[in-house]
């Protein structure tokens, strides 16, 4: 028992002893990787052909993307490989090293930056997330993990039915062509599983090598990958376009209520017209704020001018019946003047034929008491000899018929200004036009305009022709990109 103990304490010592020397031995390793000799501050194989930089990527998260500031965020874990020849060793049983982001401060490393980043950042918590592993023979892999926002020129016709195609362009800040080369390894880019974004659905993802970079008259090795990604319309769908598209048919209610209920009418266009408003226009803080007309910003115009429409052919019933009403009212005075203005013409008449009897009688008598007076006749006229009129009546003994004076009411109707023929057909039509037939049968199309009986077919034939049509031109004709891109 005794001697398995001091056995034991033996082999513990022993590992001990070989660990310290293990550790001392690699100790001398590292310093002498770094030691004078090397300059940490000049590239591998300077004076020769260019370090090759190959980069691969791992995606751990990607969002959200804002539209308003053109930007698109994904977490990520960015890794380098370059070859340093100073820094190769020969060590039994150690083939690779894996160093610590302390180490990273006296080694030379590539200058790699992100062209159309906007705000990237390295994670520190609870250290500064990055190492880098050294190989036998030089090979330097460095790893860091990376939150990167990235700018991406968006298109935003066919929003929210559009597709975006954002790119993250790498390259070297400092070194050119001549120095550093960038290439993508063999993995490139990969997506963790399960990685979804709530706005966009990810169709494809394409990395393109061999690029350069023209900065002044300097070219830069540049790499790029590029994201292609087409928005899920479901919230969209749910929020703004099934919402507004009920209210609209909400509106044809009105096509169902009596003309004569004003009240019921105009209070059911205007609350569809005021929905369709705070649906489609207000909250629009979360949308995209550009210059142009979307394809959201038509359908809520396109809904929004059908329910103002419903207002406006509810104004158009009420117009035209007054001008018909006018147009009767001007009618039946004209008519009933010209029945009064033929009576007062035959009485005036009568009138004047009994006293053109009365007239014959006098100078009949005028004769008899007078049959000595002559008359002598010239050549193209005639006179007679003045007789004496104090046996004959006067005219003021004559019956006569007083003349009414003209009063406002008697003057020329402006409807005499017209084609009364035209009138009466205008009338007609309207008769015909505006309300059915008593005798139709069905209780609820009786007392409705034919405007309003019409409409109810034509609005939601129009409005289906118009979506059917906006949907095709967005799906088939309208593209992403401006017409200077394509």
């Amino acid at each position: 028992m005794l001697v398995g103990v001091v056995l034991l304490l033996i082999l513990e010592l022993f590992v001990a002893v070989l660990s310290q020397g293990f550790t001392a031995n690699v100790t001398r390793l590292l310093n002498s990787l770094l030691s004078r000799s090397y300059d940490q501050r000049i590239r591998p194989d300077i004076g020769g052909p260019p370090t090759k930089v190959t980069c691969n990527m791992h995606i751990k998260s990607l969002g959200p993307v804002e539209e308003n500031d053109e930007t698109f965020f994904m977490d990520i874990y960015f890794r380098q490989s370059w070859y340093d020849r100073r820094l190769s060793f020969s060590f039994p049983g150690i083939d690779e090293l894996s160093m610590s982001w302390l180490f990273l401060e006296k080694i030379w490393k590539p200058d790699t930056y992100f062209i159309n980043g906007k705000k990237s950042h390295l994670h520190g918590i609870t250290s500064p997330n990055k190492f880098i592993r050294i190989r036998n023979d030089g090979l330097m892999t460095y790893s860091m993990r990376l939150t990167v926002a990235s700018q991406c020129k968006m298109y935003l016709r066919k929003f929210p039915l559009d597709s975006q195609k954002c790119s993250l362009i790498i390259g070297s800040y400092g070194y050119m062509t001549d120095d550093v080369h960038y290439v993508w390894d063999e993995s490139g880019v990969t997506i963790e599983k399960g990685v979804e974004m709530a706005q966009y659905d990810i169709v494809n993802v394409t990395t393109e090598a061999a690029k350069t970079a023209l900065r002044g008259i300097d070219v830069y090795s540049v790499i790029e990958v590029t994201f292609y990604m087409r928005r899920s319309i479901g919230y969209f769908m749910l929020q703004i376009y099934v919402p507004i598209t009920l209210v609209v048919c909400s509106s044809w209610i009105s096509f169902w209520i009596t003309p004569s209920d004003s009240s019921g009418r105009t209070s059911l266009g205007v609350t569809t017209v005021l929905s369709i408003t705070t649906l489609g226009f207000g909250g629009r803080s979360s949308l995209p704020k550009v210059s142009y007309a979307t394809a959201l910003d038509w359908y809520v115009i396109i809904c929004f001018a059908f329910a103002f429409a419903v207002m406006i052919e509810y104004a158009i019933i009420n117009f035209m019946d007054k001008i018909a009403e006018d147009i009767r009212r001007l009618l039946e005075e004209e008519t009933k003047k010209k029945s009064e203005l033929e009576a007062s013409t035959k009485a005036n008449a009568d009138k004047s034929l009994v006293v053109d009897e009365e007239l014959e009688e006098i100078d009949a008598e005028s004769l008899e008491v007078h049959p000595k007076l002559k008359y002598n006749f010239l050549p193209h006229r005639w006179f007679s000899v003045p007789a004496d009129l104090s046996t004959q009546s006067i005219r003021d003994d004559l019956p006569w018929t007083p003349v009414p004076p003209i009063t406002p009411s008697s003057r020329r109707s402006p409807v005499q200004s017209w084609n009364r023929h035209a009138l009466t057909v205008i009338l007609k039509v309207w008769k015909n036009f505006n309300f059915l037939p008593q005798e139709k049968e069905g209780l609820s199309e009786k007392g409705f305009s034919q405007i309003d009986i019409v409409a109810r077919r034509a609005f939601p034939l129009a409005f289906t022709i118009t979506m059917t049509t906006y949907t095709l031109l967005y799906a088939y004709y309208i593209t992403d990109m401006s017409d200077d891109d394509m």
